[in-house]
């Protein structure tokens, strides 16, 4: 099929949506709206702004706090949860010195919209949750124009599907590697990739400091992109027997994990 694309350049990446049954200019039209959102999003969730909110919550020194406007605030709120779920496998400030306690680098107040450092060098990095988070706020976007079928991409590592195009079945998205490598239909989920070929041999397990012992790739199946994303990464220093007891606890997850010695394993979401 040969539906409408449209691409962008923002953190640090290229995102890309692809939109079915609108008339062309109309989707060019809606993507451009969405690419405000993402531009928008950008000032104010990355670390590399000064200006922006994660970038001054990076200044701050143990005990002192900031407010956080609506965006930020969010995203926080999904990385924390995140975190919470996946005993730290997940944790978007596992970079940070001379925390309190091994496992608290802020604190969030939502109500009054507050962050707290808990770190003598608070370091929030939301490279593995705010792609995701601003794949979400552009598909808010879309529908507000009457969109529902569309898949956003960014980076080629995190997917997030509307509602299939007419006459399909879903939204053609891949997971394996060259001879494991599968196609799933997919619609109303996110879909995110982690691994050395696409993060490089960087990742950490922020539970012990040392480097992930995957040399692979996973996949996780989500609601929502920012989930999907953050879960992606936490998935890749898991050990299997945890991916597997995840995805059972939480029967609305999906994972896939390339094993050298069996090939592609799926698991809850994506199993089958």
């Amino acid at each position: 099929m040969n539906w409408p694309g449209f691409h962008h350049e923002a953190m640090a990446t290229t995102f890309a949506i692809l939109i079915a049954d609108q008339a062309p200019e109309y989707a060019r039209q809606a993507a451009n709206a969405a690419w405000r959102e993402l531009d928008q999003l950008e000032s104010e969730l990355s670390r590399y702004i000064e200006s922006s909110d994660i970038a001054r919550a990076n200044r701050l020194a143990r005990g002192e706090s900031l407010i956080l406007g609506e965006s930020a605030l969010e995203c926080l709120l999904v990385a924390a949860g995140a975190s919470v779920a996946t005993d730290r496998a997940f944790d978007a400030a596992y970079s940070s010195q001379g925390m309190a306690t091994a496992q608290t680098a802020f604190t969030l107040d939502p109500e009054n919209h507050t962050l707290t450092s808990q770190a003598e060098r608070l370091h929030l990095d939301l490279g593995a949750v705010g792609k995701g988070y601003a794949l979400d706020r552009m598909a808010a976007i879309l529908r507000d124009w009457q969109i529902s079928a569309a898949c956003l991409q960014s980076g080629g590592s995190t997917a997030l599907t509307l509602a299939a195009p007419q006459n399909t079945k879903g939204w053609p998205l891949g997971i394996g590697f060259e001879e494991t490598q599968r196609v799933v239909l997919l619609e109303n989920v996110a879909l995110s990739a982690s691994g050395t070929a696409i993060k490089g041999a960087h990742l950490l397990d922020p539970r012990t400091g040392s480097p992930a012992t995957r040399i692979n790739r996973v996949w996780a199946l989500a609601p929502t992109a920012a989930m999907s994303d953050a879960l992606s990464t936490a998935f890749f220093v898991m050990s299997d027997a945890d991916v597997v007891e995840f995805c059972r606890v939480h029967p609305e997850i999906g994972a896939a994990v390339i094993d050298q010695g069996d090939g592609l394993k799926r698991y809850g979401m994506l199993a089958g």
